[in-house]
């Protein structure tokens, strides 16, 4: 977890005095997230991380490019079924005060152009509420405080 020092006036001497606040990570996000789904999911939904981040050496990078990764590919593929036909939602996680690269926005624009949904979330309850809203939750489970049914 990275640690932002800041300043704050203690209350009784009323010194200034050096305090460190954690600031989240979006690694941290990813997980927390992911732990819940493996237990609220759907059975007959698949859905994966593509792993596009990280650091990585030259060499590495380079074998990954000439391997077809794209650049800007959202965090989390959903895949279902529905009667309709079949559904994709791409989710892209964000901590509050990151903003989307510009390959990250025009991945969004092209496969919302392909007519998949693709949505961004800042924290674990707008994903939970994203993959809920299309039913992609089992029925009458309770995850972050909302009992979810069929869609």
């Amino acid at each position: 977890m990275t640690v932002i020092p800041f300043k704050q006036r203690d209350l009784f001497t009323r010194r200034w005095r050096q305090v460190v606040r954690p600031v989240a990570k979006e690694i941290e996000l990813h997980i927390q997230l992911v732990s819940m789904l493996r237990w609220c999911i759907r059975p007959n939904v698949i859905w994966r991380h593509v792993p596009n981040g990280e650091h990585r050496d030259k060499r590495t990078a380079a074998k990954l490019k000439a391997m077809g990764v794209l650049p800007g590919s959202a965090d989390l593929e959903f895949f279902w079924r529905e009667p309709a036909g079949f559904c994709v939602l791409f989710l892209e996680l964000k901590v509050a005060g990151r903003k989307q690269s510009v390959e990250q926005m025009a991945f969004g624009l092209a496969m919302m152009t392909l007519g998949a949904d693709y949505l961004v979330a800042s924290s674990i309850d707008e994903a939970i509420a994203a993959v809920g809203m299309r039913g992609l939750i089992q029925p009458g489970l309770e995850v972050c405080g909302k009992r979810w049914g069929p869609p």
